[in-house]
């Protein structure tokens, strides 16, 4: 290697590496970027630049990348580098291609959101914390993942922050610090199946403390998830200030049904088998239908077998209200109903 070059690494590596305790993972990983981009470049410490920004800390100034006033709009995660800073990093939520269909909560909820966004001034007045507490709960399979996927794009639409919680210490904290940076962005705080969170001794204080302590930040939304509202009744939904909303997802409708085969089966069902389908599926989850249309077209397995085993996974342990005066309802239903079981 040329002697020039071989020096000219080293001195851009010890500044590097004294760098990387004052700004963590975020910073090695642009820095790595940015060398292996440029590897193949003898000149490339003259033509790229590493740094391009003052760092101001109390009265010391360091040398940076760029820095912004504010974070992209989109799903982020705390994480924590080998220095101990916690940082944010973008992620993006996995899952099949999303699909509004009938039945849902969906739009009832968007609605909601967009009242509350509008209602800033009315919760300064009267001395609150401008927040609020949606709660989805419901079966496996009834779709409470993709609503939350669905209400993420339209949060990050109106360049708002939604934020997976993960570690509880953390992401308190980098909320508080996003809130000094950014007061008025709006952000949304996911809990999924938080009763993870709850069962835990050492989480559940912290939870509940994230929910409505003294650490609070003010223009968010907390939206969780849970297949177990049973245990969390008395601890969060009897407690006001923690989720206000609360929406149960049963099985979902016909049309729902329909919708959501039609677009998984496409032109491999006749009109007429689609209809004995969405017959045959009552009580069926989305997850559950997946799983029909991969084991029917995929695997070459019989509707009715298929069906049948399917069926034969549900659980009904903890079922939704109903309608009238039949069995299970579909669709959604707002607030906490415990069904009464047979006798």
């Amino acid at each position: 290697m040329n002697t020039k070059l071989f020096k000219s690494l080293a001195r851009e590596w010890r500044l590097y590496y004294a760098m990387k305790n004052l700004q963590g993972a975020a910073l090695d990983e642009a820095v790595n970027l940015q060398m292996d981009k440029n590897m193949d470049k003898p000149d490339f410490i003259k033509k790229e630049k590493n740094y391009s920004h003052w760092a101001k800390r109390k009265d010391r100034f360091y040398p940076t990348l760029v820095t912004h006033d504010v974070i992209p709009a989109g799903v982020y995660e705390t994480r924590e580098d080998s220095d101990g800073n916690t940082y944010l990093r973008e992620i993006a939520f996995p899952s099949d291609e999303l699909v509004l269909i009938p039945g849902t909560p969906v739009a009832y909820v968007l609605q909601e959101i967009e009242e509350f966004w509008g209602r800033e001034e009315f919760f300064r007045e009267l001395g609150l914390i401008y927040k609020r507490g949606i709660l989805f709960y419901g079966p496996a399979g009834c779709g409470k993942t993709s609503i939350i996927r669905m209400l993420s794009t339209e949060i990050i639409k109106r360049g708002g922050i939604v934020l997976s919680i993960t570690d509880i210490d953390h992401d308190q904290d980098i909320l508080l610090k996003l809130r000094e940076v950014e007061p008025g962005r709006p952000v949304m705080c996911i809990f999924e199946d938080i009763e993870k969170l709850l069962e835990n001794k050492e989480t559940e204080s912290d939870t509940l403390s994230f929910l409505d302590g003294e650490k609070q930040i003010g223009n968010v939304i907390y939206v969780g998830t849970t297949n177990k509202p049973d245990i969390l009744e008395e601890r969060v939904m009897k407690r006001p200030g923690r989720f206000d909303l609360v929406i149960g997802l049963n099985p979902p409708v016909p049309e729902a049904r329909r919708a959501y085969m039609q677009r998984l089966f496409k032109n491999h069902v006749t009109p007429e088998q689609m209809d004995n389908m969405v017959a045959e599926t009552d009580g069926l989850g989305m997850a559950h239908l997946r799983e029909l249309a991969v084991a029917m077209l995929a695997f070459q397995h019989s509707f009715d077998d298929t069906v049948k085993r399917l069926k034969g996974n549900v659980k009904e342990v903890f079922r939704m209200s109903k309608v009238g005066d039949k069995s299970v309802s579909t669709g959604f239903t707002l607030g906490f109903v415990k069904e009464k079981k047979q006798a």
